[in-house]
């Protein structure tokens, strides 16, 4: 048995049957999605170009059905004539990546889908005309900056029971908010 299995492995390994299963991230509009990537030579030149950082592409409406963006370079095309449903990531012309949120028929090299994502909400994910769109093989932290409107002024005494109002405070214990907290 153990004679027959590993040159049958070996076969389906060197035919593409089995590979792991790359995840791509998408972030736009500070929203991180995954896809999970197909095995061909397009997507092999892509992990090669990612594995040096992400890339940001800014993307448009195409035809009411997909968002297109340039890639910085050209991957190599193994155009099929498709119909493309939502969700799908092709690449078209070697350079240009498309994303699909509806369907059209065309010569593409597929890429890969993006996971559980329904047609609406890869269009809210991709709103925005353009939106720009950052490919990694890692999840990228996005942050941003957080105003609350609802933060009520800071008063701040010492252990005396005096309002402090200079800033900023200097090294001691303070009542901020009737709580004891020390400043180093």
């Amino acid at each position: 048995m153990k004679k027959l299995f590993l040159p049958l492995l070996i076969i389906l390994m060197n035919t593409g049957w089995i590979y792991s299963q790359t995840k791509l991230y998408l972030t736009a509009n500070g929203i991180t999605k995954t896809a999970t990537l197909v095995h061909n030579d397009a997507t092999a030149d892509l992990i090669s170009l990612l594995e040096n950082g992400p890339i940001t592409l800014s993307m448009t409406e195409n035809g009411g059905f997909e968002k297109v963006g340039n890639l910085p370079q050209s991957l190599p095309t193994s155009d099929v004539r498709q119909t493309a449903q939502s969700g799908d990531i092709m690449l078209y012309v070697g350079n240009v990546l498309c994303i699909f949120y509806g369907s059209n028929t065309w010569a593409y090299t597929k890429l890969g889908n993006l996971d559980n994502m329904s047609s609406s909400e890869i269009r809210e994910f991709l709103s925005g005309n353009p939106v720009n769109v950052s490919l990694s093989l890692e999840e990228i932290a996005d942050v941003k900056q957080v105003k609350n409107s609802n933060v009520k002024e800071e008063k701040v005494y010492d252990l005396k029971g005096n309002l402090i109002i200079e800033r900023p405070l200097l090294a001691g214990v303070y009542i901020i908010n009737g709580k004891k907290t020390i400043i180093r």
